[in-house]
C-alpha cells in the first residue's frame, strides 16, 4: 500500500485529489491530508509515508522554494512531488536542481497519476483488483 501525504492549504483540492485517487489508482493507498507546512512535518514526525504531495503555493506567500528545505529537514530522501495550478516560476523549471522527483501542472494531475506517477512509492506494486485491502483513505 501506498502512503501519500498531500500539503495543500486548500481543503478543496484535498477533496479533488482523493476522488482522483480514487478514480485512478489501481492498487492500494492511503491518503493523509496536511493543511500547513508544519503540521505536515507534524505528521512525517510520527507517521512515515511514501511519498509528499506539496503545493507549491502555500498560506502567506509560502512557496516550493521556501519549504523543500524545512521538509528535508525531516525527511532526506523521501520522495517529494510539487504540485501547482502554475508551473512557470523560474525555479520549479528544474527538479533535479530542487531535489523532488517531480513538479507536475494540477491540471495535468489526473493524467500523471493514470500514467503511473506514483506506481514507483507503492510498496506492493500489487494492483488493489487482486489486492484484498483495496482503497483505503485516511485523513489528519
Amino acid at each position: 500500500m501506498i502512503k501519500i501525504l498531500l500539503i495543500d492549504d486548500d481543503q478543496i483540492e484535498y477533496t479533488l485529489i482523493k476522488q482522483m485517487l480514487l478514480e485512478c489508482l489501481d492498487h492500494p493507498f492511503s491518503i493523509v491530508y496536511a493543511a500547513t507546512l508544519e503540521s505536515g512535518i507534524s505528521i512525517l514526525k510520527s507517521d512515515p509515508v511514501d511519498v509528499i504531495l506539496l503545493d507549491n503555493q502555500l498560506n502567506n506567500g509560502v512557496t516550493a522554494q521556501n519549504s523543500l528545505p524545512q521538509l528535508r529537514l525531516e525527511s532526506v530522501s523521501m520522495p517529494i512531488v510539487i504540485i501547482s495550478n502554475t508551473i512557470d516560476a523560474a525555479y520549479l523549471q528544474d527538479k533535479v536542481t530542487l531535489g523532488v522527483y517531480d513538479i507536475v501542472d494540477k491540471y495535468h494531475l489526473r493524467e500523471k497519476i493514470k500514467n503511473g506517477l506514483l506506481l514507483p512509492f507503492s510498496a506492493s506494486g500489487v494492483p488493489a483488483s487482486s489486492h484484498p485491502s483495496g482503497q483505503h483513505v485516511s485523513r489528519a
